[in-house]
Formats: C-alpha cells, sequence, structure tokens
C-alpha cells in the first residue's frame, strides 16, 4: 500500500524518547549490574547479600527492557517508511516475537524484584 505512512515508531518525539531511554537505561544498568556483583563477595551478612541480589534482578530487568527500546529504534530506522509494506512480515517474524519476549521477561523480573524487596523490607 503506496498511501500508508506508518512505521514502527510514529512521531520524531517517540523515535527521540525510545533512543535516549533506550541507550540511557542500557548504560546506567550495565554500570549497576557490574557494581553489585563486585561488592557481592564484600556482603558482611545475608540481608546485604539478599538486597544486592534483588537489585541486581532489577537492574538486569531494567536493561532488558532499555535493550527492547533500543532495539526498536534501531528497527523502525532501518524499515522506515517501508514498514507498511513490511509489517507482516515484521509482526510474523522470530525477530519480533524475540523482542516481544525480552520485553515481557524484562517487565516481569522488574516487578518481581521490586514486590519481594518491598515485602522483605
Amino acid at each position: 500500500n503506496e498511501e500508508c505512512s506508518r512505521q514502527i515508531l510514529n512521531g520524531w518525539f517517540l523515535k527521540v524518547v525510545s533512543c535516549v531511554y533506550g541507550m540511557l537505561a542500557v548504560l546506567f544498568n550495565t554500570t549497576n549490574i557490574w557494581r553489585c556483583i563486585a561488592k557481592i563477595p564484600k556482603c558482611e551478612n545475608v540481608r546485604s547479600l539478599s538486597n544486592k541480589f534483588w537489585v541486581l534482578l532489577i537492574s538486569s530487568g531494567d536493561f532488558l527492557i532499555g535493550l527492547y527500546l533500543l532495539i526498536v529504534a534501531v528497527s523502525d530506522f532501518h524499515y522506515g517508511d517501508k514498514f507498511c509494506n513490511m509489517q507482516a512480515i515484521w509482526r510474523t517474524s522470530s525477530f519480533c516475537s524475540f523482542l516481544g519476549v525480552i520485553s515481557t521477561s524484562g517487565s516481569f523480573i522488574s516487578m518481581f524484584s521490586m514486590t519481594v524487596m518491598s515485602l522483605i523490607r
């Protein structure tokens, strides 16, 4: 359909926000994951170790969400105005399914970890 103007991310605002949030989430959560891993051997008690573990899980989930945002933004750039003609292929592709798994897993990991942390505190 030549008249269709749909894209994966419609509008410049969503494109910019996805790129910026994705990059920041990947950068800061990678940093936080490495810091938590480095501090685990220094934990002196079980409570401290438990807190580090749950923070590590939250950062991992948020990292996955950031990665999802970055990949969607790159895919939007790749398809551009051709998305209308390619949307059936995109939506049925294993790559799109993989992105759904990344997004859902990241959300569930973060929500579960925050729920458990709030319950044990």
